[in-house]
């Protein structure tokens, strides 16, 4: 063999099928696959499946092999001395990405792995790249030389789309602890509502995966931005003790927004698992007709008494607001829960910690009512330029509070809009 066809850049497909021969020159088989550990950034090369008869047969150590050539795999040793081991749990077989969909997470897409690209570097031999592009399906069929001298008559040339391995969230296969952690650590990378638009592109499968492989509170994030099919799949796809679970750390408007797309029966279900003060929240807003704000409002808001101090208030803050899903403007309540004013967060910080919040709140509130249309609640937002209003119940109680976020799709679609009429301010009831 000559030391110049020893081969640097190189791609799995240049592998795959090459003849294995011993330190005796005996042909053993071919290889199959190729083994590497999951555990470095760049997986190293741990060994090769040779393939006797169409079955992979053993898995051959990197140690035992001499050098990877264009048309063979040459050992160290004689047959006889080979001595196979199994797959270990740090390790994968690359064959399992071949053909599979992954997530670019520089690009933020969902791409078809058509091949690998290896290096040797240091004596080793690691995955660089996924090659995501035309050329390796093109290398795969054995015909990427005929198209590009084809492509080039006419001035032309396929480009190379490769994915750096450090950038490529791998799913399916052998799910081994040390797969799942790689993949968790890269999608923890996504931003949740660019992971949750991802998710339209997954197969289900794909879906559960990512669910599984994210924390609680990432999952329901993402959950939360994804498509409504989607996140309907999604939960009837996944064990429903997990289900309850992320919809358990979502914001009830979001949680309730999921489960009225979901059959009656499994919606139920889940509702049953939830813990009773979450499922509490949810079924509340469960009651609201669909389009009005009061399905779409959140209960999580600070409302304070107007007997408190401004002393008072701020120590409120400081134990309540990390639970609040939004804290722009604090609204003031009387002793049967009625909406009497707004707090500015300005005008609690230049007040004297004496002063009550009766004396420095705003009187005059825009609000709406449980019953308003989602569209009403969107045009009203636009309006008076909020980021939140209150929602009443019947007896003028605070019973949520509806966010631009909870809108902004009806925003969008139906764009700036006349206010209707019945949008009322509160007037302060003493």
């Amino acid at each position: 063999m000559d030391a110049k066809d020893a081969l640097q850049v190189f791609y799995l497909s240049q592998l795959i099928g090459a003849a294995i021969v011993d330190a005796d020159g005996l042909r053993l088989g071919v290889l199959g696959d190729v083994a590497v550990d999951l555990r470095e950034t760049l997986p190293r090369v741990t060994g090769v499946w040779m393939r006797s008869d169409r079955s992979l047969v053993a898995l051959i150590p990197r140690d035992a092999i001499a050098e990877f050539h264009l048309h063979a795999v040459w050992l160290k040793v004689a047959r006889r001395y080979l001595q196979p081991r199994p797959l270990q749990p740090e390790e994968m077989l690359l064959g399992e990405v071949l053909d599979s969909q992954v997530v670019d997470t520089d690009g933020l897409k969902v791409v078809r792995v058509n091949d690998l690209q290896l290096m040797r570097t240091d004596g080793d031999l690691r995955v660089l790249a996924a090659d995501v592009g035309t050329t390796g399906l093109l290398r795969r069929l054995n015909l990427e030389g005929p198209v590009q001298r084809l492509v080039r008559a006419f001035g032309r040339r396929l480009p190379d789309r490769v994915i750096p391995w450090r950038m490529v969230a791998a799913f399916g296969g052998r799910m081994t602890p040390v797969k799942l952690s790689i993949s968790r650590e890269r999608l923890r990378e996504i931003h949740p509502a660019d992971l949750g638009q991802l998710m339209g592109d997954l197969d289900r499968d794909e879906r559960v995966e990512v669910m599984t492989a994210l924390e609680h509170e990432a999952a329901a994030d993402t959950l939360a931005e994804a498509e409504p099919e989607v996140q309907a799949d999604v939960l009837k796809s996944l064990p429903s003790e997990l289900a309850a679970d992320i919809l358990e750390e979502m914001s009830p408007d979001d949680a309730t927004d999921v489960l009225t797309d979901l059959p009656a029966e499994k919606a139920s279900e889940l509702i049953g698992l939830m813990e009773a003060e979450e499922a509490k929240d949810v079924q509340e807003l469960l009651k609201h007709p669909e389009g009005t704000a009061g399905s779409v409002m959140t209960t999580e808001f600070i409302a304070l008494p107007e007997t408190l101090t401004v002393e008072e208030t701020i120590q409120f803050l400081r134990e309540k607001a990390p639970e609040a899903e939004q804290i722009y403007y604090l609204y003031v309540v009387d002793a049967q829960q009625r909406l009497v004013g707004v707090l500015p967060l300005r005008t609690l910080i230049t007040s004297r910690p004496s002063q009550r919040l009766s004396d420095i709140m705003v009187s005059g509130v825009v609000y709406l009512s449980v019953n308003d249309a989602v569209e009403t609640a969107a045009g009203a937002l636009t309006k008076y330029d909020l980021l939140a209003m209150p929602v009443l119940d019947e007896s003028l109680r605070l019973a949520g509070v509806v966010t631009v976020d909870d809108v902004m799709d009806v925003v969008l679609q139906k764009g700036r809009r006349r206010v209707p009429p019945r949008f009322r301010r509160r007037a302060r009831q003493r």
